[in-house]
């Protein structure tokens, strides 16, 4: 079986996350965290750096590993690495997917988001509570 390495990111910001409806492929309509393939010699976060770049002309200042998770399609098993992402930036455009949609964890399920990363929804709203709360300084 062939395994392909995807990594995703879930942008934070102002209390929301982002998510993207493909425009093309197999799942067009579907929303998904962005991202795409780890190209041969890229670790998961410069794939990630790089696919934000090209999908949504944003850098990226921060990311911090969340879940993993493999779906199985089509023959193959894909290996989905997916990280929670900060920048100083909105995206302003669409590049390659149709819509993108700010939404809170517990709405993601109100758009037709893949069922396959139930496991990475979960566990982002594990984590939630504590993006939402201020940070505290020790200094």
């Amino acid at each position: 079986m062939k395994k392909i390495k995807v990594v995703c990111g879930v942008l934070v910001q102002d209390e929301k996350v982002l998510i993207a409806q493909r425009a093309t492929g197999d799942s067009i309509g579907k929303f998904e965290f962005p991202g795409g393939k780890v190209e041969i010699g890229e670790s998961n976060e410069e794939a990630l750096i790089r696919e934000f770049k090209e999908e949504l002309d944003i850098d990226l200042t921060s990311v911090i590993f969340l879940e993993k998770s493999v779906d199985h399609q089509a023959g193959k098993e894909i290996e989905l690495y997916c990280f929670l992402c900060f920048a100083d930036q909105k995206p302003e455009k669409c590049i390659v997917h149709s819509q993108l949609v700010w939404t809170t964890p517990e709405h993601i399920y109100d758009y037709d988001f893949f069922e396959s990363d139930r496991g990475l929804v979960q566990k982002l709203m594990e984590v939630w509570p504590c993006m939402k709360k201020p940070m505290k300084s020790k200094f």
